[in-house]
């Protein structure tokens, strides 16, 4: 009994050791989550010089807490590189403050989307994307080149906010799609189709964004974490059973060591 509770109580440690170490990292990323919010919000407010300085405290606390070695993969640590190094430059360049704030945007949505583990912010964007697509189809319907040409615009300017954290979300093969998509509907050769093919183009991309919002609506747990759970939690039921046995076998025993002989 003393090396099934041994067992009992290392099995125990190593699952409190796991779920500390994970809210360490949830700790840490949600001070990095709060520092790109205040830039965002500086932002908005045309503080950009302050906005730009809130961005740079972002890279020191970045690499101070080791966040880069907790990055899932390649493909995250270039989405923050890249996002964060164009929101700061962003803040200095002579474009329009519309601009400046999309560029704060987008990289405060990677750094949530590396957070979030259900629906992320980005996800939040998906009436913005369907109502331009909407009016894709409306303008493609009644052959107004302008209207589908200003449409198409407008989604690709809503989608290029988000595509950095979407691929950071979604499986690739959905993320292509959409790329594919977005490239066909911009293609001369749309036009040149006839008006069934030019339905079907746009029912695809319908199907492949809506599948694409839909897809990070689910809960997902780490499947490292999973595994842990359920090999330890094996091992624990596991001892818990045999304990079970033992203490049937020895209740048997003495009961039948009580009985009168016959």
């Amino acid at each position: 009994m003393k090396r099934i509770g041994l067992a009992l109580l290392l099995s125990l440690s190593f699952l409190w050791s796991v779920s500390v170490d994970a809210a360490g990292q949830r700790s840490d990323w949600e001070k990095l989550d709060d520092i790109s919010d205040e830039a965002l919000q500086l932002a908005k407010n045309e503080r950009f010089a302050e906005a730009q300085e809130v961005l740079r405290y972002f890279s020191e606390r970045f690499f101070a807490l080791g966040a880069k070695e907790r990055l899932r993969s390649a493909d995250e640590l270039r989405a923050v590189t890249v996002t964060h190094e164009q929101a700061v430059r962003a803040m200095s360049a002579p474009i329009s403050a519309e601009d400046k704030v999309a560029a704060v945007t987008q990289f405060r949505l990677v750094v949530d989307a590396i957070h979030s583990t259900y629906q992320p912010l980005w996800s939040e964007m998906e009436p913005a994307v369907m109502e331009a697509l909407a009016a894709m189809e409306k303008a493609a319907e009644r052959g107004e080149k302008e209207a589908y040409a200003a449409a198409v615009r407008q989604l690709v300017d809503r989608y290029t906010l988000i595509e950095p954290s979407v691929k950071i979300d979604v499986p690739p093969e959905v993320a292509t799609k959409v790329d594919d998509d977005l490239e066909a509907l911009q293609a001369a050769a749309f036009w040149q189709a006839d008006e069934t093919k030019r339905r079907e183009r746009l029912s695809a991309a319908r199907h492949d964004l809506e599948a694409l919002f839909a897809g990070v609506k689910k809960d997902e747990a780490d499947p490292s974490l999973i595994w842990v759970m359920i090999s330890t939690g094996g091992m624990i039921v596991l001892t818990l059973t045999y304990a079970g046995w033992r203490k049937y076998k020895g209740e048997k025993e003495e009961k039948r060591a009580r009985q009168p002989e016959e």
